[in-house]
């Protein structure tokens, strides 16, 4: 099963304003891969009509967990995404997979909008100055099978 794993570094993450195919770009100097979890919410619908008296639940909303992806720090960097919470308005992230065994054209792509809120975290002496971009992800996430 080991050369069915993905290495992380071979993903490409990108972002774009508006969704558009053309305006999509790489986050430069990220370090992680971000796709959020879904988190079904399940609604207590017992009753006293309840058979064998057991609890009933149905689903309710989903909720997708909040996520960060770790960049090292430019200027460029944070200044686009200071931006893009300063406008208020999702921004659309993409990644995209590499191919695997099987895929002739293209890897799996997961695609959803959120909200970006970037900080500088802090470091010690020796690290790194990082930018981290913490997103909090709204909608649906899209998947689509490589090919």
């Amino acid at each position: 099963m080991a050369e069915n794993v993905i290495a992380g570094d071979l993903a490409d993450i990108e972002w774009s304003p508006d969704g558009e195919e053309a305006t999509f770009v790489v986050i430069k100097g990220c370090k992680t891969v971000g796709i959020p979890e879904e988190n079904p919410e399940y609604r207590d619908r017992t009753s006293l009509d309840s058979p064998g008296r057991s609890r009933e639940w149905g689903v309710g909303l989903t909720d997708t967990s909040e996520l960060t992806l770790s960049c090292f720090y430019s200027a460029a960097l944070y200044e686009l995404a200071a931006g893009y919470k300063a406008s208020g308005k999702p921004v659309f992230f993409r990644v995209k997979l590499p191919m695997m065994e099987g895929q002739a054209t293209t890897g799996d792509v997961f695609a959803y909008k959120a909200f970006v809120n970037p900080s500088v975290p802090s470091v010690d002496h020796e690290g790194d100055l990082m930018t981290d971009l913490k997103l909090r992800p709204t909608g649906l996430i899209s998947w689509t099978k490589g090919s």
